[in-house]
């Protein structure tokens, strides 16, 4: 047997026998290379969290509204999730927003998303990111395939960017969301027949009672509420009156009932009579004055004319009533505001019965001889004088009043020569035998022209 040498016989010096080969690293592994190389991981752990979050969402919106939740409920628990406010808006008629667009700050935003969806509804349903004013941008999503009334969903990115994940959730709710637009529809259709009967009912004075119109009320779903003071208002539209124009002003009733309302007002709105008819409630209000009053009916006109795009419209108001049965009084006050305005060439975007002044006690004076023997005075030899070739008298003269006395300013505006329209003011005074010079007779031959508009062809 081999002697063993004295480098075998010591352990430490004999190499450890191991099954795979040693070898040394080249470089030591560093804290950014292993980060870096966990860096997928972690990244599909966040795909995963936002996937959870995606099919909680989904779950948590399809049971609120299974279980009978609002779209208004659905709506603020998106916002929730995504971080973002979100809006359903529809490009005819209705709009619902999360609580996140309740800010003052946040209102323009969802203006300029609205008035997108109602331009872009007709043309173009592809979704995409819309810029807006203010260089912030909104992700619209168009729900389903509706020509009747295009409806979108609009997320703003306000609080933080919105993601791909985002838009993939709009993308699966949304058929939650068209669901619940068909049941909001469905419910609408029903209650806006009992609705507008109840309307008509109202205004034709069938309604008697405070209890009556509070059970009819609750019965066609009238949300109106009753802690302010109601009032009547008649636009003023081309298309009032005309039976071919019935159906756009039953669209715009129609509109005006589903559209939003500032805080403190709301509004109903109907077709009575060939025209569209306003019942409005300022629940805000214990300021009664005059002056508040036309303030608030100038606001809900600028209103109406953004939401309707009708640039040319004016409100034509009642006194506001305490009692719902008073209503009859207030529209009858409206009409005749609209009546008299338009006969006699009233200015202003707002008239309301008690501003119409003289002309209102014009109106009330009865038909009789008294009424004739007056036109006859002074507006019957005019209009004689002007059909046998006399000049256009009585409309020089109305434009002389109009002018107040300025005789350069009445000939500029009916284009006639100076000397012309001397000529034609002093065989008026010549007719008629008066002195433009002097009140008592201007005076007479203003509220003859006046009363003359108001009943024309009496005379």
């Amino acid at each position: 047997m081999a002697a063993m040498s004295r480098k075998d016989a010591n352990p430490d010096n004999r190499p450890t026998r191991v099954s795979f080969p040693i070898t040394e690293p080249k470089e030591e592994l560093s804290f950014a290379k292993a980060e870096e190389r966990m860096a997928p991981n972690r990244l599909q752990a966040d795909d995963y969290h936002q996937l959870a979050d995606l099919r909680s969402t989904i779950g948590k919106v399809s049971r609120l509204l299974l279980e009978g939740g609002s779209l208004q409920q659905a709506l603020d628990a998106i916002e929730e999730t995504l971080g973002n406010p979100i809006a359903v808006l529809r490009s005819r008629e209705g709009e619902w927003r999360s609580e996140g667009l309740g800010a003052p700050a946040a209102a323009p935003l969802a203006a300029g998303a609205a008035a997108y969806v109602r331009c872009e509804g007709e043309r173009s349903t592809s979704s995409g990111f819309v810029g807006l004013e203010d260089g912030r941008r909104v992700y619209i999503h168009w729900i389903a395939n509706r020509p009747a009334n295009p409806t979108a969903i609009a997320l703003f990115e306000l609080n933080r960017p919105i993601t791909a994940l985002d838009m993939l959730m709009l993308t699966r709710l949304s058929a939650f969301l068209d669901l619940e637009m068909a049941n909001i529809d469905a419910v609408r259709e029903v209650e806006g027949k009992y609705l507008e009967l109840f309307l008509q009912d109202w205004l034709a004075g069938k309604i008697v009672s405070e209890r009556d119109w509070t059970v009819r009320a609750e019965v066609c779903g009238c949300e109106l509420n009753r802690a302010g003071r109601l009032c009547v208002a008649v636009a003023g539209l081309a298309e009032a009156g005309s039976d071919a124009a019935g159906g756009k002003l039953a669209e715009l009733a129609r509109r005006l009932r589903t559209g939003g309302r500032r805080t403190g007002r709301e509004l109903l709105s109907a077709v009575y009579g060939g025209d569209l008819v306003l019942i409005m409630s300022d629940s805000g209000g214990h300021d009664h004055d005059e002056a508040s009053a036309e303030e608030r009916l100038r606001e809900l006109l600028d209103e109406l004319r953004a939401e309707l795009a009708l640039p040319v419209l004016r409100l034509f108001a009642g006194r506001p009533v305490e009692k719902p049965e008073l209503l009859p009084a207030s529209l009858s006050q409206a009409k005749r505001a609209k009546q008299v305005a338009e006969v006699c060439g009233l200015a202003g975007e707002v008239v309301s019965y008690d501003n119409l002044g003289v002309y209102a006690l014009l109106y009330l004076i009865p038909g009789g001889e008294e009424r004739e023997q007056f036109l006859r005075r002074y507006m019957a030899p005019l209009q004689q004088a002007d059909r046998k070739g006399g000049g256009r008298l009585a409309e020089t003269l109305e434009m002389f009043f109009k002018c107040n006395g300025n005789i350069k300013l009445t000939s500029e505006k009916l284009y006639a020569h100076y000397n012309t329209i001397v000529y034609r003011l002093d065989k008026i005074q010549s007719i008629l035998g008066v002195s433009l010079d002097d009140p008592e007779d201007r005076l007479q031959l203003q509220l003859s022209l006046k009363l003359g508009q108001i009943s024309p062809g009496s005379y």
